[in-house]
């Protein structure tokens, strides 16, 4: 397993636990309300999602063809893109922000960074898969 696939699984099982833990308070708040804060709900379903994506594209990297060194690069803005969105949307919730595009919370800035290290390891990974599957 190389390095990169160690990362991408250590980070989505400790995103898959940290989801799990914020169900925690989810189910709280539940208990008493018909509702739960949006953000409290983002960063619960997000980190519980992305724990599977991450897990599944170390599995992917198995068919890239890429250097080792740009598959761990790859996967460093895979799961640094993922933590900031995951903080994002749980400080959002800690500092009961409403519309954080309205508020430009500091959990707003943390989400809107998130986007580059995800899209460039995600087309990173996609090009080694691709590269791979066409030769």
């Amino acid at each position: 397993m190389t390095t990169a696939q160690q990362i991408l699984i250590v980070f989505g099982t400790l995103s898959i636990t940290y989801g799990m833990l914020l169900g925690i308070p989810l189910t709280r708040v539940r208990m008493a309300a018909p509702t739960a804060p949006r953000h409290l709900v983002v960063a619960h379903l997000s980190a519980l999602m992305q724990g599977p994506v991450h897990i599944s594209l170390a599995f992917a990297l198995d068919m890239s063809a890429l250097a080792s060194w740009i598959e761990t690069g790859a996967a460093v803005l895979l799961v640094g893109g993922s933590s900031l969105f995951v903080a994002g949307a749980t400080l959002n919730w800690l500092q009961g922000v409403g519309d954080h595009f309205v508020e430009r919370s500091p959990g707003w800035y943390l989400l809107a960074v998130s986007g580059g290290p995800h899209l460039i390891g995600a087309s990173i990974v996609l090009e080694g898969v691709a590269s791979a599957s066409l030769t």
